[in-house]
């Protein structure tokens, strides 16, 4: 007999109790072993010690029935060479996804969680209608991308649905000793899309459209995100004391989420902290989440040109004449951040009355690498001040507003021979 893994003995927080897992193995059978209720990690090694020994004496599987109620049973996540017989696995998926969100709190950042939670409970549980995991075969999961694709969704929605349920199966092989994740073997959907070409402004047309931005707090915020190229969520997040003057740079550090998990699921967060901690926040007029950055590469500090530390220098002599003014307030809101409606309303309207064609918020951010780009600025640099995680991410993106690069390339390769 052979210990394949394990054993394993933790903790059940919420009960208080000690659970084990141990996978064993007499050559031709594979048998996980789990027992819960344990009320100390010593019960619960003695039961490791009792159950080697008891199936030690024995050479094969043959004479052992672990179900039995005198044996030590296993719980309802069995995995015991059901590949192979047929059997299902005992374990349903609305119970894995379950067991997968009570893993994942406390792993994953509370947009990526509620954003993963969010496709596989409209997209997964509905079609497989909380079936044994062991039934959603490979044709399974073909049928079921038949179902999403019939549903008109782009590519990178559909992508986002299957990321979704990768990692709810990868999670039932890495915990649970499934064989194999079905939707890997599958595959990601085909990507039919035409591409979009990529929406921005250009200098000349960001220069018309700001000449006629009349308030001063959206003529610094416009200028901000088009001469830092930082993401939305950044920008809003950021707190006076985010901002060197000294050094001219700004501290990318945090940033803004609006959307919520449930209605009525958001706590307020307890005073004294200021408005701009981590954590939810509510008010009668705004409700927004202080989360971190996107990645650890979006952590970072950037550089700021001078005209915009001029701006930034006005707009905070004239924010620390406000009553009850703190370095922790938001540079662009005050004591509480700017709303995303009013800043997708201000951009259109500028928009219109320059008489240049409407952007999104997010595309000031793509208007920014195309300025930097066209100007011959090195890609790795852009790279690191967009804060993206693998440069890959910036040429795949950016690739195609470099003409000027292809062009020094035929020119290096016009040698004489």
């Amino acid at each position: 007999m052979k210990v394949i893994k394990g054993p394993l003995i933790s903790k059940d927080e919420k009960l208080n109790t000690w659970k084990l897992r141990i996978v064993i193995s007499d050559g031709s059978n594979t048998k996980d072993i789990r027992k819960k209720g344990f009320k100390s990690k010593k019960e619960a090694n003695i039961a490791v010690s009792e159950i080697l020994h008891s199936y030690d004496k024995e050479d094969t599987f043959d004479n052992k029935n672990p179900f039995e109620e005198n044996n030590f049973d296993i719980d309802n996540n069995t995995f015991h060479n059901s590949l192979y017989t047929g059997e299902k696995w005992g374990v349903l998926l609305f119970d894995l996804y379950e067991d997968y969100v009570n893993f994942s709190k406390n792993r994953l950042k509370s947009s990526s969680l509620r954003s993963a939670c969010d496709v596989i409970s409209r997209f997964v549980l509905p079609y497989f209608n909380n079936v044994d995991v062991a039934e959603i075969t490979q044709q399974r999961i073909v049928d079921w991308q038949a179902y999403i694709i019939e549903k008109g969704y782009a590519f990178k929605y559909k992508s986002k649905i299957y990321s979704g349920f990768t990692a709810l199966l990868n999670y039932g092989v890495k915990f649970y000793n499934f064989p194999y994740n079905a939707a890997v073997r599958v595959g990601n959907f085909k990507n039919t899309d035409m591409k979009k070409e990529m929406n921005f402004w250009t200098e000349e047309e960001f220069i018309k459209f700001i000449s006629v931005v009349d308030d001063e707090l959206f003529k610094t915020y416009f200028s901000f995100l088009y001469l830092t190229g930082v993401r939305k969520g950044e920008s809003l997040a950021l707190t006076w004391d985010d901002i060197n003057f000294v050094t001219e740079e700004v501290r990318i550090c945090k940033s803004i989420n609006r959307k919520m998990s449930q209605k009525g699921k958001k706590e307020e967060k307890a005073m004294p902290y200021a408005s701009s901690d981590l954590g939810w926040h509510i008010s009668k007029s705004r409700s927004y989440e202080i989360t971190t950055p996107k990645n650890k590469a979006s952590y970072r500090n950037v550089l700021l040109s001078k005209n915009l530390v001029q701006m930034l220098k006005e707009k905070k002599k004239t924010d620390s004449q406000e009553y009850g003014f703190k370095d922790t307030w938001f540079v662009f809101g005050g004591a509480e951040p700017l709303s995303d409606q009013t800043i997708r309303r201000r951009l259109d309207e500028y928009a219109e009355r320059a008489g240049v064609k409407k952007i999104r918020v997010h595309d000031l951010r793509h208007s920014h690498a195309s300025l930097l780009i066209n100007k011959g600025q090195n890609i790795i640099i852009v790279s690191k001040r967009l804060g993206h995680s693998d440069i890959t991410q910036t040429l795949n993106t950016y690739t195609h507003l470099m003409p000027n690069v292809q062009k020094e390339i035929i020119g290096a390769l016009n040698i004489e021979f």
